[in-house]
């Protein structure tokens, strides 16, 4: 039997990703609880940039930007997280692309969107793929004293 060809050489780079859910709830002690849990899951294609200025760039610290395709239907906000499946590393949209998508003619169908490596707020371990909880509540000895 043979096996399907891929639509597109681009179908050949889609990596599995799955969306990243914010839920905010009201914890027992005043503050709030945030969770992350896994909602939707799409493929994005990756493009790879290995130009000697971005390498130079990450070296004095300024974050790495990267380009993914994604299904042009996929509605991606600013700073929408994201994370791959295949290792496990969070990313954050950085530009959803609104005005980067293949025109209504091209079989193409896909968005061009910019994001950046990202780590979830109170997230021990960037590689889980389990849902991650933070508490928001700061700890009593947190609290500065105030001057009477």
């Amino acid at each position: 039997m043979e096996e399907a060809l891929p639509v597109s050489l681009m179908d050949e780079y889609n990596v599995p990703c799955v969306l990243l859910v914010k839920t905010i709830s009201p914890d027992p002690v005043g503050g709030y609880t945030t969770a992350w849990n896994n909602g939707a899951a799409f493929n994005a294609a990756w493009e790879y940039q290995s130009a000697p200025e971005i390498t130079v760039a990450e070296q004095e610290g300024v974050a790495r930007t990267y380009r993914i395709y994604v299904d042009k239907t996929l509605n991606l906000d600013y700073h929408d997280a994201f994370r791959r499946t295949d290792n496990g590393q969070i990313y954050r949209v950085t530009n959803p692309g609104t005005d980067r998508k293949t025109p209504s003619f091209s079989r193409l169908n896909k968005r061009l969107i910019e994001v950046e490596k990202w780590a979830l707020p109170h997230d021990s371990d960037e590689s889980s793929t389990e849902p991650v909880t933070g508490t928001e509540t700061p700890a009593a000895g947190d609290q500065e004293d105030e001057d009477v």
